[in-house]
């Protein structure tokens, strides 16, 4: 069969007066399998249907705000046309909150000295969370009509108590002194710190305990819990910063924060930090 097909096809390009070159169009050689099986199975074997493309998986709101704080890809202290990834430390590689990849003296190197210094950062952002509100609440207060003592300004009502005044709040008088005050907080915060310390409710996470600390249960949710913790120590960051600018501006001006806010914004370009600096005002304190 093969031969006369051969001889046909001879004849023909004879009389079409182009020889057919056989040993080029001859074909390859046949795999393992035979011609007629692999015919047979092209044939009848169904084709395999493609492997369905594999769908973008969602990235919830939530996890999308994660990673911004968490993780390789998360944001650090200067923007990527600054600073190189690369030059961020390796121990910092933002698996806690507040991560910015930012330690220039390299204090945390040491893992036992990261977690020591994470504890008091967070300690210190706490207390000046706490600070910030008692320097300005007491003062707004007075300040719009509530009576709390003859000054409510948080240098002032410690050179009262220096005085041996005590102190009033709301209009009623507060049975505390200078010697009480000292002992309330040497017995009451250093109590609450030493029990931290040495884990007396036996938590699991002494710097986030939940649970009892969490009574609103804000944080039952893990991944809520982990942006409310870097939440936490951003506000802290800048509670500390507020209580230093208060510090030295009740140094400079010898008023409170909420006096002096008062003033900048009833006179923006007549009180503010140059026209203070200009006006070569000596502190009052």
């Amino acid at each position: 069969m093969a031969s006369l097909t051969a001889a046909t096809a001879s004849a023909m390009s004879e009389m079409l007066g182009n020889p057919l070159n056989f040993s080029a169009a001859r074909p390859s050689p046949a795999p393992a399998s035979s011609s007629s099986t692999f015919k047979v199975v092209s044939l009848f074997s169904k084709k395999k249907a493609a492997a369905p493309a594999k769908s973008k998986v969602a990235v919830s709101p939530v996890n999308d705000e994660l990673a911004k704080w968490y993780g390789p890809d998360r944001r650090i202290f200067l923007p990527e046309g600054l600073l190189d990834r690369s030059e961020v430390p390796e121990y910092l590689n933002g698996e806690v909150p507040g991560d910015y990849g930012y330690d220039p003296f390299g204090l945390s190197k040491k893992p036992e000295n990261f977690a020591k210094y994470q504890a008091y950062e967070l300690i210190h952002a706490r207390w000046a969370m706490l600070g910030a509100a008692g320097f300005v609440i007491p003062e707004a207060f007075n300040k719009f009509g509530a009576a709390c003592g003859p000054e409510a300004v948080w240098f002032k009502t410690g050179a009262l108590l220096l005085d041996g005044n005590t102190l009033n709040y709301f209009g009623k008088n507060i049975p505390i002194n200078l010697v009480v005050a000292v002992i309330a907080e040497i017995v009451l915060v250093g109590g609450a710190e030493y029990y931290r310390i040495i884990n007396g409710l036996d938590l699991e996470d002494k710097l986030h305990p939940g649970g009892p600390f969490d009574p609103l249960g804000l944080a039952n949710d893990p991944d809520q819990a982990a942006l409310l913790k870097v939440k936490e120590i951003k506000n802290g960051r800048l509670a500390m910063f507020a209580m230093l600018g208060f510090f030295l501006q009740a140094y400079v001006t010898g008023k409170g924060p909420v006096e002096n806010l008062a003033a900048h914004l009833s006179d923006p370009f007549g009180n503010n930090l140059l026209t203070v600096i200009a006006g070569e005002r000596a502190p009052v304190l």
